[in-house]
């Protein structure tokens, strides 16, 4: 997430809301009209304004109208459900069937199946556990019709990068088949996941994260028919809604699989990006659908870089990025009207509108190994495409704004090109920027996904090339070398920060440069002669008042000292072993402090000390 073009704490960006604007609230429950109650509304209108019953027969007309009343008000009070036909998944095979077939083990991933569409000819029924919502769901489970191609995956990734598929047992799986419906703001759908327990311990329950539920998104997420294994599992709200915990059937040893389905339905807000967050809005032409599906925790224990231990039960705070995630591989199928074009993390796998429902368009996508999936349906936006080293960089824009939508997309193909020598080749195949309307904030990362906020649009705008340049770093520092984002943000956003310096280094111009440097310069002096210097290497809610200044400027000052320190060509390697060897993984300030001392083989120790780890006197860059 990027930067704001002031330095006021409490309306600096996303990641600096005031803190009223924190206070947890639970989010409003929405359901839509059951069938009776649309089909009474519809004959009430019709005898409420017919001519001929109301004049003809004044009587008739008053007892009818009255009995009709009493239908729309007894099928409105009879509870309602989402009206969107969802496309379920299957659960896992039953112990029965689970006996012809090879079990799964360490070494052998289990298949992922779904179906795409109901059938009209079955009527088998699944068990029907209880919801997250209070409510159940008695759709029928189908038989399964499609498994989980992992080879499909390198459709995501360039030739050189397919390889890294031999490394999918160390990825959860999902399968997600949803539904999207702009005009009543809904995703129905259902969702597969195949998740393996990674940890020394038994699980007894597993935890996903709601975040339409949390109220910066201002929206909502409902979720039903819960299964593990074939078998219904309790599920419990937490934290305003935001967490589901999922208790299992049985528990779940170290190494093995398990088989998660569920239905569930996200609503996002409509022209809201003055109260909400943007990435979950849908305003300017572009339906923002950030986290629109239940998200699994990131579960930690000695083995893993995170502070933390167990499941991530830690309340989302609004500062900075939301979602803590690992790398996983998506297989996503979107019905959509055909007059919205989808853009997605990953890339488009195949298309087939003659299984769609009638009226909307189906499109398959697969992700790649990557830490999240973003969804966004465009409508009246331009483009404009440009392939740096095999990877096609596409850039949607307001028509108004082309000669700024333009000079977007060369910032990105320039920015993508410095940080492969800089940093390490892309892997992808696809990386796409659309401008949308943020207000909170100048731009957020998703995998393979950067929005930028729709008032940078300007020719010229410096601003509009430095948020680009920082949000195409966070592909690097975030989506392919991940970290703790809410408990130690100063990695991946110090790095992208420090991004901005590397990029325009590229371009040859050092004024533009030192320039950014500068910036850093005045951010952390002025919050150091207010006397709110601090440690940057802290959680997201330590900060008080200074979190950008520190987060963002001071961290990447401290890469600046350690490059002077270590020299150009040191200080590059050390960049390029550290997005090496963490590719697809998590580090910490450990870990990047290991890498970078088997590389220089010096003691990095004191400079973090100086700068991120404590606060001390140090000489500003």
């Amino acid at each position: 997430m990027y930067l704001p073009n002031h330095m006021g704490d409490t309306a600096w960006c996303h990641s600096e809301r005031s803190e009223e604007s924190q206070i947890p609230t639970t989010p409003r429950p929405f359901t839509l009209p059951t069938a009776p109650f649309r089909v009474t509304c519809g004959i009430l209108i019709i005898v409420w304004y017919h001519p001929l019953l109301k004049h003809r027969c004044a009587r008739c007309y008053g007892v009818l109208c009255s009995v009709l009343l009493w239908a729309l008000l007894i099928s409105g009070c009879a509870g309602s459900m989402p009206n969107a036909t969802l496309m379920p998944i299957t659960p896992s095979l039953t112990p029965t069937e689970a006996a012809a077939t090879e079990a799964p083990s360490p070494t052998h991933t289990p298949g992922i199946t779904a179906t795409i569409a109901p059938s009209s000819t079955s009527t088998a029924q699944s068990p029907t556990p209880s919801s997250a919502n209070g409510s159940t769901n008695t759709g029928a489970m189908l038989p399964p019709t499609m498994s989980f191609d992992v080879n499909a995956q390198a459709a995501a990734l360039l030739p050189a990068f397919a390889a890294d598929l031999e490394q999918a047992e160390d990825w959860d799986r999902y399968q997600i088949n949803a539904r999207l419906d702009p005009a009543l703001l809904t995703v129905s759908g259902a969702m597969r996941l195949d998740m393996r327990n990674r940890a020394e311990t038994p699980f007894s329950a597993i935890y996903f994260h709601l975040y339409p539920n949390h109220a910066d998104f201002g929206g909502g997420m409902q979720v039903s028919n819960v299964y593990v294994n074939n078998e219904p599992a309790a599920t419990t709200l937490e934290q305003n809604n935001v967490l589901l915990r999922l208790d299992l059937p049985q528990p779940l040893n170290p190494d093995e699989w398990a088989t998660v389905t569920l239905n569930f339905q996200a609503r996002t807000q409509r022209n809201a990006s003055r109260d909400a967050y943007g990435a979950f809005n849908q305003e300017a032409g572009v339906w923002a659908l950030a986290n629109f599906y239940p998200v699994l925790s990131v579960y930690a224990d000695s083995n893993t870089p995170y502070d933390f231990t167990e499941w991530d039960r830690r309340p989302v705070s609004s500062r900075g990025d939301l979602a803590v995630t690992t790398t996983a591989l998506y297989d996503v199928t979107l019905d959509a009207p055909p007059d919205w074009m989808l853009v997605t993390t990953g890339a488009r796998y195949d298309s087939d509108d003659s299984t769609a429902p009638e009226g909307l368009r189906r499109e398959r996508f697969v992700s790649g190994p990557q830490r999240d999936f973003f969804v966004a349906a465009l409508q009246g936006l331009d483009r404009a495409s440009a392939d740096v080293d095999g990877t096609l960089i596409t850039a949607y824009y307001q028509p108004a704004n082309a000669e700024a939508g333009q000079a977007g997309l060369a910032t990105a193909a320039a920015a993508v090109r410095a940080y492969n020598e800089r940093y390490g080749r892309y892997p992808l195949t696809e990386l796409e920027i659309i401008q949308a309307a943020l207000m909170d904030f100048l731009g957020v990362e998703y995998p393979g996904v950067v929005l930028i906020d729709q008032d940078l649009y300007q020719p010229g705008n410096r601003l509009l090339e430095t948020t680009v340049a920082h949000e195409i770093a966070h592909q690097w520092w975030y989506n392919l070398v991940g970290n703790d984002y809410q408990g130690e943000p100063w990695i991946d956003e110090g790095l992208a920060s420090y991004s901005q310096i590397v990029f325009y280094e590229s371009l040859g111009n050092d004024q533009l440069a030192e320039a950014e440097l500068q910036t850093f310069r005045n951010w952390y002096t002025g919050v150091r002669e207010a006397g709110r210097d601090d440690t940057a290497d802290q959680p997201v809610t330590a900060f008080q008042g200074n979190y950008v200044a520190l987060v963002y400027a001071k961290s990447a000052l401290f890469f600046q000292a350690l490059r002077n320190q270590l020299g150009d060509e040191v200080f590059f390697r050390f960049l390029q072993e550290y997005y090496a060897t963490h590719r697809y993984g998590e580090a910490n300030s450990e870990t990047l402090l290991a890498v970078g001392e088997d590389v220089c083989a010096c003691n990095l120790q004191p400079i973090y000390n100086a700068w991120i780890g404590g606060v001390a006197p140090v000489n500003i860059p």
